[in-house]
C-alpha cells in the first residue's frame, strides 16, 4: 500500500462543475497531499469526476496517490431509475426520503465500474462499504431485534467482502474496508456496528475466493475533539494493522447540538453592505426588502452552528428575496439592487460564522480544553494528527487558501 500521510483531501461537496474546487484539489496534489477520499454519491458522482480533472491539471502521477472511494448510497438520478424499475438493486434499504442504500454484491460491482469511469483510472486503491449500518437503523427499533438484525448484517457484509475480494483479483481495486458512522457509537447503542469480527469475515471471504490473503485493510469513522468514542475502534484497528481514516474532524456533535470546530474572522464590510442595501430599499420604498435585511441582522447571534444559518438562507431567505425581486417591474431598480445582494448575504453569513466560532471557543473552554485558542481548527486537526490510532485526517478543502492552511500543519 502507498504511504498514508497525516492529511487527506475529503471530496464531500466537491464538484467538477466548480472550478475553484477543482483548482483546490489540483493544488493539493501538486503540493504533497497523497490521499484523496471520495464516494459514488458525493455531488452525484461529480466529486469523482473532479478527481480525474485534478489529475489532468496537476500532472501528478496516479501511482503517487492513494484514492479511497465508497459505495452504498442510492440517490438522485440513480434512485429515480431504481424507483421506475429501470435499474434493479437487491437488498435495498430505505434510509430517508430521497435516499436508499445497498451493499449487495451486484450493486457494489456496478458502482466500482462507475467510479473507475468517472475518475478515469484503471484501479482504486481502497474501496469502502459506505455506512452499511443503515440496514440496522432501518430494522432495529427494540433491543430484542438486535441479534437477528446483526446476524443479517454480517451476512450482507460477508457477501460484499467476497465481491470486493473478487474485484481485487480482477485488478479493479487493491484493497477494501468499511466506513461507518456507527463505529463511533457506544457499543450499547441499538445501531452500533460491531467491528471486532470484521477480520473474521474477511478471512471467510478470502477462503471463499481462494485468495492467498484477505485485502481488508482500512476503516473510516468520525473522530474529533468532542466525539472520542471512535478512538476505541481506531485503537483496535491499529492493533490489527489496519489503516484508520478520521472524517468529520471539524464538525462535531454532542448532547448540546452541533459545533463547528473552526475560527472565522469578523467581516469588515458587513455593516457597509447592509447599509447599502437598506439605502436602496428606502430609496424605492421596498418594505419587504428592508424587512428581510433587518430581520437577518437581528438574528446573527441566534445560531450556534453555521450550517443552520446556511440552510435558512437557501431554503427561506433567498427564495423570499427572489419573490420580492419578481414583483419589481422596473428593470433599472432591479439592476441597482441585485449587485448589492450577494455581498450582503455573503458578509452576513461570515458574521454568523464569526459569532458561532466565539461561542464554540467558550464551549470548548467549558469542556476542559482551556489551552485552545484561535484558530480552533489548528488545535482540532493537530489533536487528531498526534493520535497514534489515526493515520489520516480527512479535510474538506474547497479552496486553495484552505489547502495552504492545512499544509502548514504537516
Amino acid at each position: 500500500m502507498k504511504h498514508f500521510n497525516n492529511i487527506g483531501f475529503g471530496t464531500y461537496r466537491i464538484s467538477i462543475k466548480n472550478n475553484e474546487q477543482v483548482e483546490s484539489l489540483s493544488y493539493a496534489l501538486k503540493n504533497g497531499i497523497t490521499v484523496i477520499d471520495t464516494s459514488t454519491n458525493y455531488a452525484s458522482g461529480e466529486a469523482e469526476q473532479a478527481i480525474a480533472k485534478a489529475f489532468q491539471n496537476s500532472g501528478v502521477d496516479r501511482e503517487e496517490v492513494t484514492i479511497v472511494s465508497k459505495a452504498g448510497y442510492i440517490q438522485g438520478n440513480l434512485l429515480k431509475q431504481v424507483q421506475n424499475g429501470i435499474v434493479e438493486v437487491f437488498d435495498l434499504v430505505p434510509y430517508q426520503e430521497g435516499c436508499y442504500h445497498s451493499i449487495h454484491s451486484d450493486f457494489i460491482k456496478d458502482q466500482i465500474s462507475a467510479s473507475l469511469q468517472r475518475m478515469e483510472t484503471e484501479y482504486i486503491d481502497t474501496y469502502l462499504l459506505h455506512n452499511p449500518e443503515y440496514f440496522l437503523m432501518h430494522h432495529i427499533e427494540r433491543e430484542d431485534q438486535v441479534e437477528d438484525a446483526r446476524k443479517e448484517m454480517n451476512r450482507r457484509i460477508l457477501e460484499a467482502f467476497i465481491a470486493l475480494e473478487e474485484e481485487v483479483q480482477n485488478g479493479r481495486i487493491r484493497s477494501y474496508g468499511v466506513s461507518s458512522n456507527s463505529f463511533a457509537k457506544s457499543p450499547d447503542s441499538l445501531h452500533f456496528l460491531p467491528y471486532t469480527h470484521l477480520l473474521d469475515l474477511a478471512e471467510e471471504a478470502k477462503a471463499e475466493t481462494g485468495s492467498s490473503k484477505h485485502h481488508f485493510n482500512t476503516i473510516q469513522l468520525p473522530i474529533n475533539l468532542l466525539e472520542t468514542e471512535g478512538l476505541k475502534c481506531a485503537a483496535w484497528a491499529k492493533s490489527k494493522g489496519l489503516k484508520v481514516l478520521a472524517n468529520r474532524p471539524l464538525n462535531a456533535f454532542d448532547k448540546k447540538g452541533m459545533h463547528r470546530l473552526a475560527s472565522y474572522e469578523k467581516p469588515v464590510e458587513y455593516e457597509n453592505t447592509k447599509d447599502a442595501l437598506l439605502t436602496v430599499a428606502d430609496k424605492y420604498s421596498l418594505s419587504d426588502l428592508r424587512s428581510v435585511v433587518t430581520d437577518l441582522d437581528a438574528i446573527t447571534a441566534r445560531f450556534t452552528w453555521p450550517g443552520a444559518a446556511e440552510e435558512a438562507l437557501q431554503r427561506h431567505t433567498i427564495p423570499f428575496i427572489q419573490g420580492v425581486l419578481a414583483q419589481i417591474p422596473d428593470k433599472r431598480v432591479k439592476s441597482e439592487i441585485i449587485p448589492l445582494l450577494n455581498p450582503f448575504l455573503k458578509n452576513w453569513f461570515e458574521m454568523v460564522k464569526h459569532i458561532c466560532s466565539h461561542k464554540t471557543l467558550g464551549y470548548l473552554h467549558d469542556k476542559g480544553f482551556s489551552h485552545i485558542d484561535n484558530p480552533i481548527q489548528h488545535h482540532a486537526i493537530k489533536w487528531l494528527m498526534n493520535r497514534p490510532e489515526i493515520d489520516t485526517v480527512l479535510l474538506g478543502m474547497r479552496s486553495v487558501p484552505y489547502v495552504k492552511e492545512a499544509l502548514t500543519l504537516l
